[in-house]
C-alpha cells in the first residue's frame, strides 16, 4: 500500500509540472517568455537609470538583472498562490488531498522558473568577466530563505483571498510599491543609514544585497554585530511568514469548499 507521504510527493509532481505546463501552454513562445520578461525590464530599467540618470553602480546590468529575477520570483508565486483555491474549485470539491499542496506547488512551478532565469544571469555573468566562486555556494541559502518567505505570504494570500476577493487588487498595488521601496534598481547604500534598519524588515532587501555581493561583488559582506542582527531578522521574518500562513491555511482550509 502507497505510503501518505509517497501518494503527497507523487501529487506534488504532478501538480507543479502541470502548472508549470498550464503558465505557457497557449503562448507562442511558451515558457521562453518566463526567460525574455526580465531581459526586456533590464533593458528598459538600464535605459533609463544608467544611460539617462547615470546611476554609477559597478556591473550595473547584472545588478539589474539579478534584483528583478528574485523580485521576479516573489511576485509570481505570490500572485499566482493568491487565486490557488478559486482557479481549482472541482478539485478543492472533490478531490481527497491535501489542499496545501496546490500553493506549494505553484511555488515550485516558480522556482523552477527562477532556475532557467539564473540559467541566463549566469551567461551573463561569464559574458562580464565576473564567474563564479566558491560563495555561489552560499547564495542557495539566500534561495532557501527567499522560497521560504514567499511560501508564507502565499499560504497567507490564498487563505485569505477565498473570503476577500478584493485582495489582489490591494497586492497588485503592494507589490507595485515593494518593488520601488526594494533596493532593485538601485544600491541599499543610497539610502540614509538612519532609514537602514527599517528597510531590512523587508526580507527580501537582505537576500538581494547579499545575493548581489556574493555573485557580482564576490565579496562577503561585514561580519559585525550590525549584519548579524539583520540575518537574524531576516530569518525571523521568514520562518514567522511561513509558521502563520501554515497556521492560517490550516484555520480556514475547512471552509474552502463551501467559499469557492
Amino acid at each position: 500500500m502507497e505510503s501518505e507521504l509517497r501518494r503527497d510527493l507523487r501529487i506534488l509532481k504532478y501538480l507543479t509540472l502541470t502548472d508549470f505546463k498550464l503558465k505557457y501552454n497557449r503562448n507562442i513562445l511558451g515558457f521562453f517568455w518566463s526567460l525574455l520578461k526580465p531581459l526586456l525590464m533590464l533593458l528598459t530599467l538600464y535605459v533609463v537609470f544608467h544611460l539617462v540618470i547615470k546611476l554609477d553602480v559597478p556591473h550595473y546590468e547584472l545588478f539589474l538583472l539579478l534584483g528583478i529575477i528574485l523580485w521576479g520570483f516573489f511576485t509570481e508565486a505570490t500572485s499566482y498562490s493568491m487565486s490557488a483555491m478559486t482557479r481549482s474549485t472541482s478539485l478543492i470539491k472533490k478531490a481527497i488531498f491535501k489542499k496545501s499542496l496546490l500553493v506549494v506547488s505553484i511555488n515550485l512551478s516558480s522556482l523552477i522558473t527562477l532556475l532557467l532565469n539564473l540559467i541566463i544571469f549566469s551567461i551573463f555573468l561569464f559574458a562580464s568577466g565576473v564567474g563564479f566562486t566558491w560563495l555561489a555556494l552560499l547564495f542557495l541559502l539566500l534561495v532557501a530563505e527567499l522560497f521560504t518567505f514567499t511560501l508564507g505570504v502565499s499560504f497567507i494570500l490564498s487563505s485569505l483571498y477565498v473570503k476577500f476577493r478584493d485582495l489582489s487588487h490591494i497586492w497588485d498595488v503592494l507589490t507595485q510599491i515593494g518593488f520601488w521601496i526594494t533596493p532593485i534598481i538601485y544600491p541599499i547604500s543610497l539610502i540614509p543609514r538612519e532609514y537602514h534598519n527599517l528597510y531590512i524588515l523587508n526580507p527580501l532587501t537582505r537576500i538581494i544585497e547579499d545575493s548581489r555581493n556574493m555573485l557580482i561583488m564576490q565579496a562577503l559582506p561585514a561580519l559585525d554585530f550590525s549584519y548579524a542582527k539583520h540575518v537574524y531578522i531576516t530569518l525571523f521574518i521568514c520562518l514567522g511568514a511561513l509558521i502563520l500562513g501554515l497556521w492560517l491555511f490550516d484555520k480556514r482550509s475547512g471552509k474552502f469548499a463551501e467559499q469557492v
